[in-house]
């Protein structure tokens, strides 16, 4: 146990068998617990990093990192300061309840938790083996939509959300995460020197699913996903989801288009989504899951909320927009599901930029910048 610690302390370590002395014994054990601290602190995913940075027992900071292509995830829990300034020391009761559903939902569907950032997380699935992309894609969605559902149904975070103080300051508030997510290539690594070293991830594609994160408040969703992302996916699922924009982000100048998956409700919360049904078994086919928990919106709202959107943004360059006939189209979408977060968004959009006459200004392109935050 000794030499294979000293050798790599994040190995997962064994008792050894027979009798030993007890000095040995408590040594041992020591070692055992530490560096199963170790392999929890730096993650799975974080461990086989740092190992690689290893030499001779010692850190290296100068090995190159190595390019990988992933899933890169980012969830952000919302209200997260409104929160800690109500509840204090104890808002970590609230990450950490967050996090268990979290880390759970995405180790079981073939992720790995990278970061915990405060309110936020980094998320990585990382197609390897005999494992199809596909499958990857659909697991990383999968993660999302059974987080979500598993945190609106905890009783212990309702109660933490349901608390005076906090329904004072935020009436009506109950748990919320939003989510991004994008595939693309990233610097696999480490990050730090001598005295402090993180795994980590560098790229414009980690940066981009942070952004996607942070798109969900403009469009009134949980979900954001990247066209790259869409495409990966089984076309099943593909025909779930829906297009809400076509936007360029800070950093990029080619428009891609914004997918979403309506997370259904909970019964607990006026939905219709039973409480009983049990989507934590990883065994189900994509088939047999999504059956489970099907979208909040139907076929029929999907098409015409596809068919306002095309419409809206006219083809490649834009030139067949004609966005009197999608405001039409939108207001109807509207009448349907009165909260729309996407419906409302893009016609708040077109309110703002059209001409006088309700159409697309001349400099319309079929995409708009995405500048916030």
């Amino acid at each position: 146990t000794v030499s294979q610690f000293s050798v790599n302390p994040l190995r997962p370590l064994k008792k050894s068998e027979g009798p030993q002395l007890l000095e040995t014994n408590i040594v041992e054990n020591a070692l055992i617990k530490f560096g199963s601290l170790l392999q929890v602190g730096f993650g799975e995913a974080g461990a086989k990093i740092i190992t690689a940075n290893l030499s001779d027992g010692n850190i290296d900071t100068n090995i190159p990192g190595t390019v990988v292509t992933a899933f890169f995830g980012f969830c952000d829990i919302r209200n997260f300061t409104d929160f800690t300034e109500v509840l204090q020391a104890d808002v970590v009761k609230v990450v950490n309840g967050i996090a268990e559903h979290v880390h759970n939902a995405v180790y079981e569907n073939f992720g790995a938790p990278n970061k915990n950032i405060g309110d936020a997380f980094l998320l990585v699935w990382k197609p390897q083996g005999r494992i199809k992309v596909q499958d990857v894609a659909d697991g990383a969605l999968r993660s999302y939509i059974r987080i979500i559902i598993e945190i609106s149904r905890s009783k212990e975070l309702s109660r933490i959300a349901n608390k005076t103080d906090i329904q004072r300051r935020l009436p009506g508030y109950y748990m919320r995460l939003g989510f991004g997510l994008h595939y693309g290539w990233a610097i696999e690594c480490t990050i730090g020197s001598t005295r402090k070293i993180d795994a980590s991830y560098l790229s414009p594609h980690v940066n981009l699913s942070s952004r996607l994160e942070a798109a969900t408040k403009q469009y009134g969703v949980e979900i954001l996903l990247s066209e790259d992302t869409l495409l990966l996916l089984s076309p099943m699922v593909q025909d779930l989801l829906r297009m809400v924009d076509r936007v360029t982000v800070k950093g990029s100048i080619k428009p891609m288009e914004l997918y979403t998956f309506d997370v259904p409700v909970c019964v607990s919360r006026g939905g219709t989504l039973g409480l009983d049904i049990d989507i934590s078994d990883n065994q189900l086919t994509a088939e047999e899951f999504f059956k489970m928990v099907p979208p909040a919106t139907d076929q029929n709202y999907r098409q015409q909320f596809a068919v306002a959107m095309d419409f809206y943004i006219g083809g490649p360059d834009g030139s067949q927009a004609d966005w009197n006939t999608a405001r039409v189209l939108l207001e109807a979408c509207l009448e349907t599901r009165p909260q729309d977060g996407p419906t409302k968004a893009i016609l708040e959009y077109m309110s703002s930029t059209a001409n006088p006459d309700g159409s697309q200004p001349q400099s319309w392109q079929g995409y708009r910048s995405l500048d916030k935050k």
